[in-house]
């Protein structure tokens, strides 16, 4: 029997990009969804705090999608899998490299930050290591930093040298063990943790996302 061959073949693809907040807006964010989300959705808390007409809100959805319920026919993306990651990580790199410039031409001098919940912390740590861009911060919600990645670096990706973290004080997944053992970790290598914790679970928080842009904005 003959072998099977299997080759990585690119081609043209359309991804989808959800946005909000004027163009030209100073600030700037660029957040990405977690797994079986979808960025139209993801980005609506961004429609709802104050300072709407002061920010740039880009939502790249990740290019793999997956149907949720067949009967009410809704689907959910991600951003990568353990078994197609070599051939995922480019592909998101790529896209991400993309919103960033758009972002750099919708919005002005202000603020920029980087926002990642859940599976979309695990893509935007990976992606901020792998460029030299400077954001004024870099914010893990819900979720935590893989391995591959050196914390210091990510650190250095931050104009404060921190990593935010936000997580819900309920969080299923991001649970408050592994929430205290992350903080100790980056502590122990000498990174600047600024925790923000917030009643609910495993989502994200209007009045969260509203003080860090108090925080963090111009």
């Amino acid at each position: 029997m003959e072998a099977v061959a299997v080759d990585h073949v690119e081609v043209r693809r359309t991804a989808v990009l959800a946005h909000t907040g004027p163009v030209g807006a100073p600030n700037g964010w660029m957040v990405l969804h977690g797994i079986h989300q979808r960025a139209a959705d993801f980005i609506a808390p961004w429609t709802r705090i104050e300072g709407q007409a002061g920010r740039r809100v880009l939502a790249p959805e990740g290019l793999s999608r997956t149907i949720l319920d067949f009967e009410k026919d809704t689907a959910g993306a991600c951003w990568t899998t353990i078994p197609d990651r070599p051939i995922d990580l480019p592909d998101a790199y790529a896209w991400l490299d993309a919103c960033a410039e758009r972002l750099d031409r919708e919005a002005g001098d202000g603020a920029r930050v980087l926002l990642g919940f859940s599976q979309g912390s695990i893509i935007a740590a990976r992606w901020a290591v792998a460029r030299e861009r400077l954001w004024d911060a870099v914010v893990i919600w819900g979720g935590g930093i893989p391995r591959d990645v050196d914390p210091r670096l990510l650190a250095s990706r931050s104009k404060d040298g921190a990593i935010h973290l936000a997580i819900g004080e309920r969080d299923s997944f991001a649970t408050a063990e592994r929430r205290d053992a992350m903080r100790a970790a980056l502590q122990a290598a000498g990174v600047t943790v600024r925790l923000r914790t917030f009643a609910g679970g495993h989502r994200l928080d209007d009045a969260t996302i509203a003080a860090l842009a108090t925080e963090l904005e111009t």
